[in-house]
């Protein structure tokens, strides 16, 4: 079975932060519906099957598309895919988008699973960051999904924050557990180039905050979460028993995917693709046969990386079976050398054949995948 990912680029206006690709504008919203759906359409039968887990709607703002631009989506869908196995179809919406019969129609169209990008339930923090919504907002839209009978809520939540005090970020996460939501991912802030931010960074307008209260905050979200009943199930998502994101998973699993729309990315197995993040060229690409993508085969360098960097973000951790299964010698003379060291200075464990990186060293995840990496 394979994963489903549909790219929404529209947005009202552009958080600080965001280098996801979004366009300020709905005037060629139809374009890229049509464009969307002749996609769908041409590319059903890359893979050896039609049978789909999951599907997931992404952004940008998926929540600003009207529900009848959701019927023409799910219509072709329905029409080109076999979704009757399918166990998560997903929504990213902003809060002050979601009324009960917003999402009662999307419901009607099978969507079980919404995600919600809150990022913080401090005013001041959302002004920070140029959100659109409040956190009374937020508070009323987590109530108006339960209203509309969806039951798998997660939202996104954001640390790291330049002037956020320890208080203000204990206070977020102590809101997201009295609200009952299923799912929480959660994010420290970076500063990609080109966002807002970044350009803030450079004129030494805002500061990074220093790598200890980084972990400071890392560990009262883990900490705090753990009491609340969560799972750090991967190093940024946390859920409650049975509620961990399946289509996340099928990418941390190395699974087949579409990714379709502008800037979506596919899998293969072998072969990696991702369709231009610009929507007039995705646009014109697809109605004049033209191209509309870029891609690359996988080198085993480039597998053995993904493996690594994927398997050790994971509380389950990496295959030592797969890993021999997958990569000859080379590869794994590399790694154990590298594993020796790390399992000197207690900063990763072996259980049951899987490797993993320990509680406490969580938060050098990023470091520790990048000392396995072969260049």
């Amino acid at each position: 079975m394979i994963g489903i990912y549909i790219h929404v680029p529209f947005c009202s206006k552009k958080c600080g932060y965001c280098d996801f690709y979004s366009i300020i504008r709905l005037t060629n919203k139809s374009d890229y519906l049509n464009a969307l759906i002749k996609e769908i359409e041409l590319r059903a039968d890359e893979f050896n099957t039609r049978k789909v887990a999951t599907i997931y709607f992404g952004g940008g703002t998926p929540s600003l598309l009207s529900l009848s631009d959701f019927k023409s989506i799910f219509d072709v869908i329905n029409k080109t895919f076999d979704i009757s196995l399918t166990k998560e179809i997903t929504v990213e919406v902003n809060p002050d988008d979601v009324t009960v019969d917003y999402i009662k129609g999307l419901k009607a169209f099978g969507v079980n699973r919404i995600s919600m990008g809150v990022q913080s339930f401090n005013n001041r923090i959302l002004k920070f960051m140029n959100r659109r919504h409040n956190k009374s907002q937020a508070v009323e839209a987590v109530n108006n999904i339960r209203e509309a009978g969806i039951n798998n809520l997660s939202i996104d939540l954001i640390y790291g924050i330049p002037g956020m005090t320890s208080e203000e970020w204990n206070s977020s996460i102590n809101e997201a557990l009295s609200l009952g939501v299923q799912h929480i991912s959660a994010y420290h802030l970076t500063f990609e180039p080109d966002t807002p931010f970044y350009k803030r960074l450079q004129k030494k307008e805002i500061l990074e905050i220093n790598d200890s209260e980084s972990v400071k905050q890392y560990d009262a979200l883990v900490e705090g979460l753990a009491k609340g009943g969560f799972n750090d199930y991967e190093i940024s998502n946390f859920s409650l028993p049975d509620y961990e994101s399946n289509h996340n998973s099928n990418y941390w699993n190395g699974n087949k995917y579409f990714g379709f729309g502008p800037s979506a990315h596919s899998f293969d197995g072998t072969i990696r693709r991702w369709n231009y993040s610009n929507l007039d060229k995705y646009v014109d690409g697809i109605s004049t046969n033209q191209a509309y993508f870029d891609s690359e085969s996988l080198s085993l360098i480039d597998s053995y990386n993904e493996t690594i960097m994927l398997s050790l973000r994971t509380k389950k951790g990496l295959s030592l079976d797969v890993l021999k299964s997958k990569f000859e010698s080379t590869f794994l003379s590399h790694f154990n050398t590298v594993l020796q060291d790390y399992l000197d200075n207690s900063k990763l464990i072996i259980d049951n054949g899987f490797v993993s990186v320990k509680r406490d060293s969580k938060f050098l995840t990023d470091k520790i995948i990048s000392d396995f990496f072969m260049v």
